[in-house]
């Protein structure tokens, strides 16, 4: 039996971190590129490597593949799939697996609720084989973007690129508000700017505001959003959804959906509908032409929350400011109790607000807690029967229990951890 050796050097993953991005700086602690450490040094688990596995890495790397870094690395295996955009299901999209019916995919994602529209005035559409965020102009490659603050201010052996970064689902650097710059280059030797000239370019405010958010749903699970906190596969579904309404022909809408896309887009300076003229989903648009959906979002969020814009989809209030609503005095409370806690704005919190109001806090440990339970699943045929039991024991109907079963082998717990299904 082959032992597995455990690669001296090998950097630590950095927040957010992209996993070909630190499998570069693995590689380039050896003096060689990601190809060749992957190719040769896995075991059996590199003859399953090739040039296009190695180019979706970031997406859902091969089976094996992970099991084998972490055996030689010691980093888990929870947090290696957290580094790839397969690790971020069910919150930026949908499970990996086939669909259960060609296009109910994007129907499910993006026409089950509405933000700018009112309820079913999005046209119903069937795309076959879609997956949410995930280019098909690149053959669902991730893109190479960073901020050139960041790569700055970086030592080269230290530079990364994030996951969500490479997604078109942000124009900026959430820390410093730049624009995300294109890179191009060669797995091992670090990325290079794709025009020469590249620095530092400020981006407006809503568009910053808006990547914030993203960022802060990649990081914690939880978004603020001006009317309530929501949780991360929330935001990115309103995201995508808005998105999509504003590439809704006008010929299709009222009288006051046709104005209020038209603001949005005028005050982006660009053309209605981004100058499309065809409709095609997101995904399959070319970068600038998603840039410009971007920006409208941005605005259009922007626009809503200011009151500028109506908002009449069922997600549509959670863009909106809470009204500001001052106490008004009456009968003291009975002695013995305690009025209860007022907001900055005077309100009353809603039941449960303490606890969202800190998900840097109790759901980020909430969050870290699961990922290292998952962890030892993985490994732990025990702990996989104890997670499982716990998952289900409010809900113990079968479809439920298979439900929660099969996401657990999404996760990366071994079906033959699990007890059979129902």
């Amino acid at each position: 039996m082959t032992t597995m050796l455990r690669w001296p050097l090998h950097p630590r993953p950095g927040e957010g971190e992209a996993l070909s991005s630190w499998l570069d700086r693995v590689a380039g602690a050896y003096g060689m590129d990601a190809q060749q450490l992957l190719g040769h040094n896995l075991g059996a688990v590199s003859l399953q490597l090739d040039a296009h596995s190695l180019d979706t890495l970031d997406v859902d790397p091969p089976p094996g593949v992970l099991t084998a870094l972490t055996e030689r690395t010691g980093v888990p295996r929870a947090q290696l799939h957290r580094m790839t955009v397969a690790g971020q299901v069910p919150w930026l999209l949908d499970p990996m697996e086939a669909e259960p019916a060609p296009g109910v995919g994007f129907e499910t994602y993006v026409g089950q609720h509405s933000v700018l529209l009112a309820p079913g005035q999005i046209p119903h559409r069937r795309v076959p084989g879609w997956r949410a965020w995930l280019p098909t102009q690149q053959k669902s490659a991730p893109m190479h973007r960073a901020c050139p603050v960041c790569i700055d201010n970086t030592a080269p052996e230290a530079r990364q690129l994030t996951l969500v970064s490479q997604l078109p689902v942000g124009l900026s650097c959430p820390d410093h508000g730049c624009r995300l710059e294109d890179m191009m280059g060669i797995r091992g030797a670090f990325l290079s700017w794709t025009h020469p000239d590249t620095g530092p370019t400020t981006v407006p405010g809503p568009v910053a505001a808006m990547d914030r958010r993203t960022e802060e749903a990649m990081r914690t699970g939880i978004v603020s959003l001006p009317g309530r906190q929501v949780h991360a596969g929330v935001w990115f579904r309103l995201l995508r959804t808005l998105i999509e309404e504003l590439s809704t022909p006008i010929s299709a809408l009222g009288c006051s959906a046709q104005r209020a896309l038209r603001e949005i887009w005028q005050h982006t300076g660009r053309l209605l509908r981004g100058g499309m003229t065809r409709w095609r989903p997101y995904e399959a648009l070319p970068w600038p032409h998603q840039q410009s959906f971007l920006e409208a979002a941005a605005t259009a969020m922007h626009l809503i929350n200011t009151g500028q814009v109506p908002a009449a989809g069922t997600l549509g209030a959670l863009l909106r400011s809470e009204p500001h609503r001052p106490v008004i005095g009456g009968t003291p409370p009975a002695e013995g109790t305690s009025a209860p806690e007022t907001t900055a704005a005077g309100n009353a919190p809603e039941q449960g607000a303490t606890l969202m109001e800190e998900p840097a806090g109790y759901w980020r440990q909430a969050r870290d807690s699961m990922y290292q339970v998952i962890a030892a699943a993985q490994d732990d045929p025990a702990v996989a029967s104890q997670l499982l039991a716990f998952l289900t024991a409010w809900n113990r109907t079968p479809e439920h229990r298979k439900r929660v079963r099969q996401d657990m082998i999404t996760l990366g717990v071994p079906e033959h951890h699990l007890p059979p299904g129902p």
